[in-house]
């Protein structure tokens, strides 16, 4: 199929300009057992139109809130990476000064605030007292540090991903990632996705990835993740 031709040669020619960094933590090359981290099933999101929706009710091409170079914004959900509905998981759960919480499992990225005020991205296991979370109060971004860290059982989990690659839960701003060590890159490996949702959209065809699948990793992910394995195991990350 073009499509994945598309993305095995997209694959090759990020793993050429990214040799250079390889070195670092991540899975090794014989490392292919990688699970994806998620929200937990009583999060929410906000739709464009105002419309408070758990997230394990979004539906393919659902306009949500979502951050866009620090604003504000809507973006598309095209495809629900991971699901589990009655799957009983571990959770992260931060409260955050402003009292926003949020639930996630251990390797899901989160943007935080650096000492310098820069963006950067961390899996939820590393989060410590004080990192400043972006929360959304009166529609605008805030920092908030994290005043509580808890680790609890909660059922159900799932993994939205929207064309932006993020994604506001809780109304506070999350990366749609995990299992890997970079936001932006896994951003860029997603592209070849995001150009075919958008064709098949001007078709017929309204759910091209089968977001109605059952529960489980979308075997797209599990492909991913087998690239990914063999060509740049340092960018995943393992439990």
């Amino acid at each position: 199929m073009l499509i994945f031709a598309i993305f095995i040669a997209f694959l090759l020619i990020t793993n050429k300009i990214n040799a250079a960094d390889d070195e670092g933590k991540g899975a090794s090359a014989s490392s292919t057992d990688v699970s994806v981290g998620c929200f937990s099933g009583d999060s929410s999101v906000l739709l464009v139109n105002g419309e408070q929706k758990s997230i394990g009710y979004l539906r393919t091409g659902d306009q949500l809130l979502t951050v866009d170079h620090f604003n504000i914004s809507s973006s598309e959900m095209f495809l629900m990476l991971d699901k589990e509905t009655s799957k009983i998981v571990m959770f992260y759960t931060f409260t955050t000064a402003s009292n926003h919480q949020i639930s996630l499992t251990g390797l899901h990225l989160m943007p935080i605030a650096s000492s310098n005020e820069k963006l950067m991205y961390i899996a939820a296991r590393n989060i410590q007292l004080g990192d400043q979370f972006y929360v959304s109060i009166n529609n605008r971004l805030e920092t908030s540090p994290v005043v509580n860290i808890t680790k609890e059982l909660k059922q159900g989990y799932f993994a939205p991903l929207t064309m932006t690659g993020t994604i506001l839960v809780n109304n506070i701003y999350a990366s749609c990632f995990a299992s890997v060590t970079n936001h932006e890159l896994a951003q860029m490996f997603m592209a070849p996705f995001r150009w075919y949702y958008q064709l098949m959209r001007y078709t017929t065809v309204t759910d091209p990835f089968d977001n109605n699948h059952s529960d489980g990793i979308h075997w797209f992910v599990k492909l991913i993740y087998e690239f990914m394995s063999f060509l740049r195991p340092s960018g995943l990350q393992v439990s």
